[in-house]
C-alpha cells in the first residue's frame, strides 16, 4: 500500500473533501482529546529504571524514582536474547527486594 492509497482510506476517494482537519486532529491519531489524553503530553516517570546488557542477557530493574542502587528495593528482571527473551526474575520471584548495583550477578529463576 502507498501514501495515497493510505490517505484514500483514511479520508475517501475524493481525499480530505470527504473528512476535514478537525476529524483527522480528534480522531486520526492515537489519543485524541475525545479518549482524555492528547498526542503530545508529557509524563512522570513512576519508577527508576536500570538497564544493562551483558552476553546474551538483558538486566532491567526497576524501584521508586530516587531508589539508590545499593538499597533493597528494586525488581530484577534477566531476559535471555538467545532463548527468545525469556524473561527470570531475581530470586525467582518479582519482589521489590533486591539491590542492583551488581545486577548481573544476582541468582535468577
Amino acid at each position: 500500500m502507498n501514501v495515497i492509497d493510505l490517505y484514500k482510506q483514511l479520508f475517501g476517494r475524493k481525499g480530505i473533501a470527504d473528512g476535514n482537519v478537525i476529524d483527522l486532529a480528534e480522531h486520526g491519531r492515537v489519543g485524541g482529546t475525545s479518549a482524555g489524553q492528547p498526542f503530545k503530553f508529557t509524563d512522570s516517570p513512576d519508577q527508576a529504571i536500570k538497564l544493562v546488557t551483558s552476553g546474551n542477557y538483558i538486566y532491567i530493574g526497576y524501584a521508586v524514582v530516587g531508589s539508590v542502587e545499593t538499597d533493597l528495593v528494586w525488581k530484577a528482571i534477566r531476559l535471555n536474547i538467545a532463548a527468545g527473551l525469556k524473561a527470570e526474575y531475581a530470586d525467582g520471584n518479582p519482589n521489590y527486594d533486591n539491590r542492583v548495583d551488581d545486577i548481573t550477578n544476582l541468582l535468577y529463576s
